[in-house]
């Protein structure tokens, strides 16, 4: 009598069954562990007196039209583009009599900083060691960064809007000292090679009738065998990102109108005081390419 065969089915549910046990037993042990870690991160924020009120505010409607009458107040300072309740908010644009910026939450530095300098404009005596860096009070108080993030961490508050370009008056010297405007830089490159840049740049407003100028952190890729990884140090209870690079996109316009385009990129790193600036010069669109943003937003 020959033995009766088990269907192929019925053997490959076995296994499956068998494999998918062992599976989720695998992942049980693992969910404690994960859950203290989310709990770790997820819990102080839940905690957070901002939160709790930004979650009362918030209007849940079936019909889900928007209601003017409900809208947060922070949303217009923040972006141009009306959200809807229960949408999530993520562009963070501020603009400031010296300066406009994009905030990035997620690397607690901003996205890019743009501002529009003239002879005139950058003229002043304001003295910079009247002011402190702050924390910016117009984000939400579990997204920001502040001064304590950098303290011992052997970086300096580096600024993207440079204070010596709003010596005009106090109040615009003061803006340019809020952390949105800052990011984690190399001592050495912030005092000296780059410093030696932001002056070059005041200096462009001798030759030019406006100096457009959109400064901002790249965290750049790198090799390391076949493969290829994005790695970024950060510091501080908030978890401040240290960028690997930084760009700046200079666009200059003489008296005739006509207009010409600078574009570098810097590592966030020592750089030799008589390294030539054309070393990191490079394209718009290379920049535009690494940061993920497009520079110039033609109007509509």
């Amino acid at each position: 009598m020959a033995k009766k065969k088990t269907p192929f089915l019925i053997k490959f549910s076995w296994w499956s069954t068998l494999i998918v046990g062992v599976a989720v037993g695998i992942a049980s042990q693992r969910i404690p562990e994960i859950k203290q870690y989310t709990d770790e991160i997820i819990e102080p924020i839940e905690r957070n007196e901002w939160v709790r009120e930004f979650m009362s505010k918030i209007v849940h409607r079936e019909d889900d039209v928007y209601n003017t009458d409900q809208k947060l107040a922070f949303s217009n300072h923040y972006t141009e583009i009306n959200s809807r309740p229960g949408q999530p908010l993520s562009s963070f644009v501020i603009h400031r009599p010296g300066y406009s910026l994009a905030y990035d939450a997620r690397k607690r530095n901003p996205a890019w900083v743009y501002e529009h300098l003239t002879a005139d404009n950058i003229r002043g005596d304001v003295d910079r060691s009247n002011f402190r860096f702050k924390e910016d009070e117009s984000i939400p108080a579990h997204l920001r960064s502040n001064a304590a993030d950098y303290k011992g961490q052997g970086l300096d508050q580096g600024h993207m809007a440079p204070a010596a370009n709003h010596r005009s008056t106090s109040e615009a010297m003061n803006d340019t000292f809020y952390l949105t405007n800052i990011c984690p830089q190399c001592p050495q490159l912030n005092r000296e090679y780059w410093a030696k840049l932001e002056k070059h740049v005041r200096d462009l407003t001798k030759d030019y009738r406006n100096v457009y100028v959109i400064t901002g952190p790249l965290y750049l890729p790198y090799n390391e065998g076949q493969r290829r990884f994005v790695k970024y140090q950060v510091i501080g209870s908030n978890d401040v990102a240290v960028p690997s690079h930084f760009f700046k996109v200079i666009t200059l316009e003489d008296k005739q109108g006509k207009r010409e385009l600078r574009a570098y990129i810097l590592p966030n790193s020592v750089i030799p005081s008589n390294t030539s600036l054309e070393n990191f010069r490079t394209t718009a669109q290379k920049v535009e390419k690494a940061a993920g943003l497009i520079l110039f937003n033609a109007p509509s």
